[in-house]
């Protein structure tokens, strides 16, 4: 996905509550500074972004920052932290026991189809940071998106798929649902994904199988 988010559709983050925030307690003044951080970093990256700009799209002062956040870095690294988690978590929760190969697939389609209609910003700020963070974190690359490459070797092994890199198949095959994705942020197209998780899947599997 593009990290360009300058031409974001205007109305993406419309709807979205300001008391809404990513860690803190609904309503909260950290709740605001992590909504007002989340959405301008969604647009304009980190880097582009000051605490100044952060305290006056949730009318606060600078100082009224650093006594919830010692600083941007921070806040930016605790708001990947809970996104990247809460993806895994919904990831999890789709995905049945003894899960198979199109089990996986629609378990992460799911979950990213969730979190990119209910709230785009989270969606935008975990896939444009995603490689930054988990370069940063020293993890090895952890992310929800393992649950599909694990799956894809284990189905490789088998033989219920043609063999190759599980990381590059699994790729290629995640790029349905992300390119769309994009699509969808960028207003070429406009339409909730969740309504389109079942062709999601059956583009996945059918790049798997080829």
């Amino acid at each position: 996905m593009t990290t360009d988010t300058g031409m974001l559709r205007k109305d993406i983050f419309d709807g979205i509550d300001a008391n809404e925030g990513v860690t803190a307690r609904y309503g909260s003044t950290k709740a605001r500074i992590e909504r007002a951080a989340l959405q301008l970093f969604a647009r304009h990256g980190i880097d582009g972004v000051s605490i100044k700009q952060i305290a006056e799209a949730c009318v606060i002062s600078d100082g009224a920052m650093y006594r919830h956040f010692k600083s941007k870095e921070e806040l930016a690294r605790l708001m990947f932290e809970a996104i990247h988690a809460k993806l895994t978590e919904l990831v999890i929760t789709h995905l049945k026991p003894e899960a198979s190969l199109e089990d996986t697939a629609r378990a992460l389609v799911t979950a990213y189809c969730h979190l990119a209609d209910h709230d785009p910003a989270q969606f935008v700020y975990h896939l444009s940071h995603r490689n930054h963070f988990i370069s940063a974190s020293g993890d090895g690359g952890a992310d929800p998106s393992d649950f599909m490459s694990d799956t894809v070797k284990l189905a490789m092994q088998a033989g219920e798929i043609p063999q190759g890199d599980p990381e590059f198949r699994s790729g290629m095959a995640l790029g349905c649902v992300m390119q769309v994705a994009e699509y969808s942020l960028y207003g070429r197209i406009q339409l909730p994904l969740s309504d389109h998780i079942e062709e999601f899947v059956r583009g996945i599997m059918a790049v798997l199988r080829s």
